[in-house]
């Protein structure tokens, strides 16, 4: 069972087109609790988190189990802390697994992302909203990272 977290329905869709079975609308409901539920308390084997927010960050290690794993994709760019839930975390004995971003960074990330398109595993148009030049790279940041005129992702072309 694939479960997506989203309250934007454009971005619902696109999480169905992606393989989600299941949305949990947050802005309806407590995501947290409603991934409990669907799980049986027992919370997912792996939770992926990309908006790169602290409170997301916490929610995905609070529905991750024991032993699972939350891999952290989004650009926690700010604020100071990035917080760990103490309890859900199992006080640190509960063997959750945190990884980080898309590491390793550089040529190994890029090498692995280009096979990932080489192999057609992922059409990254479907979640292209918006075109920059090279040169508006800091104008694409700004619209990405404020979310602006319903920004998915935005492409970078040269």
């Amino acid at each position: 069972m694939i479960v997506a977290v989203e309250a934007v329905p454009r971005r619902q869709e696109l999480a169905r087109t992606y393989g989600a079975d299941i949305i949990v609308d947050f802005a309806k409901e407590d995501a947290v609790q409603r991934i409990l539920e669907l799980t049986d308390g027992q919370g997912v084997d792996t939770a992926i988190e990309a908006l790169g927010a602290d409170i997301t960050f916490q929610q995905a290690i609070k529905v991750t189990k024991a032993g699972g794993t939350i891999s952290n994709i989004g650009y926690h760019g700010h604020g100071e802390f990035v917080h760990i839930p103490r309890v859900e975390w199992g006080v640190g004995m509960a063997e959750k697994t945190i990884k980080t971003g898309l590491c390793p960074g550089g040529r190994l990330r890029m090498e692995r992302l280009l096979r990932v398109l080489e192999m057609k595993r992922v059409d990254p148009t479907l979640m292209t909203t918006h075109t920059f030049r090279f040169d508006e790279m800091e104008k694409a940041f700004e619209v990405m990272d404020k979310k602006l005129d319903g920004v998915l992702k935005p492409l970078i072309v040269f």
